[in-house]
């Protein structure tokens, strides 16, 4: 739609990036007030939120790299350039958590009860994210005729310009504000160990196998599903697992 808010000269704005750090934002205030609430101490939080936002960063990107080569090829120079959009959000994933956890027993936080509280945050960040997805044209939808179909028509933007599209950027984004309405508005019965986290990784795989079969960009398929949609099952069933573990222990 709109990739750039606005140049001067080679100095540009891009709407992915600001969106980026609209979502970063957002959720750190929702992780401050949560540590608030259930007395975790947020600076050192803090701390490791920061190297997991860089290493889910990073992670994202090489996993878009890996996914679109064909990209990079002629010009490997816009692999850096990730304010223009190209992030895959499974790597972030893969990326952030070890060296969250890494963190966690550093500062001797209580890893499970910190993932907890991130859990609620990540998918508010994830709805801003997937906005600046749908202004950059990037993780587009197929062709389509439904009256909420999308056409990009800006040179720049990343999605084919004027053919109708699913805005699956909209899709994903809104059902990721809905998955983290239900976290934050829960969150006070769902304190048990890990079962913010499951019900997180159980949302999230549904809507992310879901979107994906509207996707219209380059997909690798594997045995008639695409790579994120194996990875969203994988979610799914860690997810399932975690959530019947703690309802099996509560009848004990």
């Amino acid at each position: 739609m709109y990739p750039e808010i606005f140049r001067i000269g080679d100095l540009a704005i891009h709407t992915y990036g600001l969106f980026i750090v609209v979502g970063i934002f957002a959720g750190f205030f929702v992780i401050k007030r949560e540590c608030e609430r259930i007395n975790l101490d947020f600076r050192h939080v803090s701390d490791v939120l920061f190297w997991a936002i860089w290493a889910g960063l990073l992670g994202s990107r090489i996993f878009y790299v890996i996914y679109f080569p064909e990209e990079f090829i002629s010009n490997p120079i816009e692999i850096v350039k990730i304010w223009k959009g190209g992030l895959v959000f499974h790597g972030g994933i893969i990326f952030a958590v070890p060296i969250s956890i890494y963190l966690l027993k550093k500062f001797k936080l209580p890893i499970i009860k910190t993932i907890d509280t991130t859990s609620i945050a990540i998918p508010l960040a994830h709805f801003f994210g997937r906005l600046g997805c749908f202004f950059a044209g990037c993780c587009y939808g197929k062709v389509c005729e439904l009256p909420w179909a999308v056409t990009f028509k800006h040179p720049k933007s990343i999605a084919p310009v004027n053919i109708p599209l699913h805005p699956t950027q909209l899709y994903e984004s809104l059902a990721n504000l809905f998955l983290f309405i239900i976290l934050l508005s829960t969150r006070k019965k769902t304190d048990k160990n890990g079962l913010k986290t499951g019900i997180y990784l159980i949302g999230y795989g549904i809507i992310r196998f879901i979107v994906e079969l509207f996707r219209g960009d380059y997909r690798q398929i594997y045995f008639s599903l695409s790579s994120a949609q194996w990875i969203s099952v994988f979610f799914i069933l860690i997810g399932a697992i975690i959530v019947i573990k703690i309802a099996l222990g509560g009848k004990r």
